[in-house]
């Protein structure tokens, strides 16, 4: 018994290593976990590679301690214990960590309908019939985007315009004064 724990504590160790090492390999292929919202109820299934490594890695250690530092417990009621230890921590983890982390990061970028009507500032000249930049800031963050004018004019750099619709990720924008 004391082998498993102490291969799972390695594996899952070493995989943690791993992926710390080679960064977000897992998010760049879409492997992120999978969860289910039923009736408001948050499903939690612990199947992210990152849950995966660490549930390894508190269950192999847990079972490691208890095997070696209790003398009055059962291998069967270790390994129970283990398996709790490590699915508690990894569900703690995942719902005060991984989705506040992910609310955050899906709220940081505003909607594109909060855009019309925002003011922008043009940092590349937006050539008639052509495309431009923009310079926007939305919550103290500032943004840049492609943009053409909404009659197809010329709008030169350092001009004020707002941002009137946005098309296939073109924001469609008028100069200030012509409002």
């Amino acid at each position: 018994m004391l082998a498993v724990f102490q291969v799972c504590f390695f594996v899952g160790l070493g995989l943690t290593f791993l992926s710390f090492l080679f960064g977000s390999i897992f998010d760049i292929a879409g492997i992120d976990g999978l969860n289910l919202d039923l009736l408001d109820f948050d499903i939690f299934l612990p199947i992210s590679p990152v849950l995966i490594f660490l549930f390894l890695t508190v269950f192999g250690g847990t079972g490691w301690i208890l095997l070696d530092t209790t003398t009055f417990l059962l291998p069967f009621f270790i390994f129970i214990i283990s398996l709790v230890v490590g699915a508690v921590l990894c569900w703690s983890i995942y719902r005060f960590i991984m989705i506040p982390l992910k609310k955050a990061e899906n709220t940081s970028s505003p909607a594109e309908e909060e855009l019309i009507g925002i003011r922008a500032i043009v940092t590349e000249t937006i050539f008639s019939g052509g495309f431009g930049e923009i310079r926007y800031v939305v919550n103290d963050n500032s943004y840049t985007a492609p943009a053409k004018g909404i009659k197809g004019e010329e709008i030169k750099t350092g001009k004020d315009v707002a941002i009137c619709w946005i098309k296939e990720h073109v924001f469609y924008v008028v100069e200030m004064k012509d409002i």
